[in-house]
């Protein structure tokens, strides 16, 4: 039953998302108005903004002017059911869970931002303050420290790697976004799970390129989001980090 409620839940979040995804960008209201198709303005009727099932009884098509729906609102609906499912199974029913779903967003909404258009609100980013404060202040003054040098150290790291790769590609390779959203990874995940979140973004954006390059879907030199990454490196360190860092340290001791 509370499963149920977690992936419907999740669709109904995912959907608002989308909308954040949108007008976050376009420096619009989040609240008002009502949901509308970005090509003719009508505005979605109740039925029309049920999450997953409008999107497929709509055959992905605007039910005024019939211009064709983007598969990523469907996509960005069943990615936060899923993550809530993940989150749910890892925490229960308890405030992690909580604070773990609102950061969960927040990287969703950064990450489809980041693709479209190379930029990482800085409001997102003091929203996320709120599930990193709370983990500070779970883990208790005494073990606090770890999670402010993961902030520091990770915030550094990237500012240093973006500034060596202004130098080597002669512009800018990552934006003060990046560098931000690293030091909000390492004061959420502490320095342990952070540096194993940049490693995992650093490891999985080098294969996409080295897969990218050969079929010429990127040119050397080409600047990507790095955001993305960022944020399969933090959810993978969210729920499974421990775990690696415990299989790396028997393999490597």
């Amino acid at each position: 039953m509370i499963l149920t409620f977690v992936i419907i839940f999740g669709l109904m979040i995912g959907s608002f998302l989308n909308v954040c995804i949108y007008r976050i960008p376009r420096e619009e209201s989040i609240v008002y108005p009502r949901s509308r198709c970005p090509n003719c303005k009508h505005q979605l009727r109740f039925w029309e903004n049920i999450p997953v099932l409008s999107y497929l009884f709509l055959r992905g098509q605007c039910s005024s002017c019939k211009t064709s729906i983007s598969s990523r609102y469907i996509f960005v609906e069943l990615l936060t059911a899923l993550l809530f499912i993940l989150l749910y199974n890892h925490y229960g029913w308890s405030l992690d869970f909580l604070m773990s779903i609102i950061f969960s967003c927040i990287i969703l909404v950064i990450t489809f931002i980041d693709i479209d258009y190379q930029i990482i609100p800085n409001q997102l980013l003091l929203i996320g303050l709120i599930p990193a404060v709370y983990q500070i202040i779970s883990v208790g003054f005494r073990n606090s420290s770890l999670y402010f040098i993961g902030a520091v150290g990770l915030g550094l790291g990237i500012l240093l790697i973006s500034l060596i790769g202004n130098i080597l590609f002669k512009k800018e390779s990552m934006g003060m976004g990046d560098v931000k959203y690293a030091a909000l990874i390492g004061l959420l995940l502490g320095w342990q799970n952070g540096l194993l979140a940049v490693f995992l973004a650093f490891l999985s954006s080098a294969i996409l390129i080295l897969i990218l390059l050969p079929l010429g879907k990127i040119s050397f030199g080409q600047r990507i989001p790095f955001g993305p990454f960022l944020s399969l490196g933090t959810i993978i360190a969210l729920l499974w980090g421990p775990i690696i860092i415990r299989i790396y340290l028997n393999l490597v001791l």
